[in-house]
């Protein structure tokens, strides 16, 4: 199985503990799930890619993140994406930090 794959069917299983209201149909290979859970660094389906990822040379492997990969991808998107001031402005991000550090 690919990488690719195994991180897709993981993060299948964290959007069907993370919305339990949808019915997210997921084909999984046997033992597939129990792989995972059995590993120490495994804390939980909602918590990939909060604290725990997969090993970037064996994706069969779970490791601890010093780091959430979804707090990263948003400190990443606080640099892109263009912010709507409460007076309906629409600023780019860079310009809305320079007003908010001009601020603090």
């Amino acid at each position: 199985m690919t990488r690719r794959k195994i991180k897709r069917l993981l993060a299948l299983l964290k959007a069907k503990v993370e919305y339990p209201d949808r019915k997210i149909k997921i084909k999984l290979p046997t033992g597939f799930k129990k792989s995972f859970e059995e590993q120490s660094a495994f804390r939980g389906w909602i918590n990939y890619h909060v604290t725990w990822d997969v090993d970037p040379k064996d994706p069969w492997m779970v490791i601890s993140l010093k780091r959430s990969k979804v707090a990263e991808w948003h400190r990443e998107l606080i640099k892109v994406v263009p912010v709507i001031t409460p007076d309906g402005e629409i600023v780019e991000a860079e310009e809305w930090a320079k007003r908010s550090a001009s601020t603090n």
